[in-house]
């Protein structure tokens, strides 16, 4: 089952602004319907939680982009 930006927005309180960010920068890439809308599954919101999870550690976007691509947290607090 898919939800729309609004639904994620206030399930999550990231503002609609934020998750449209993130799947620019390709952090969080959604499916997008035929009208182009994006529509997140669980799998997406997982990967929306696991985010929010990463910036409560007080991880930047760029580390967390890095930790979701494969790179080890501790490499990643290294670099930093």
């Amino acid at each position: 089952m898919f939800k729309k930006i609004d639904e994620v927005s206030k399930l999550s309180g990231v503002s609609k602004r934020t998750l449209q960010y993130y799947d620019d920068e390709g952090i969080l890439p959604v499916k997008r319907s035929k009208n182009n809308y994006r529509l997140y599954d669980d799998e997406t919101m997982e990967r929306l939680w696991e985010i929010l999870w990463y910036k409560e550690m007080g991880f930047d976007l760029k580390g967390i982009k890095l930790i979701l691509e494969g790179m080890k947290q501790e490499t990643v607090i290294e670099e930093k």
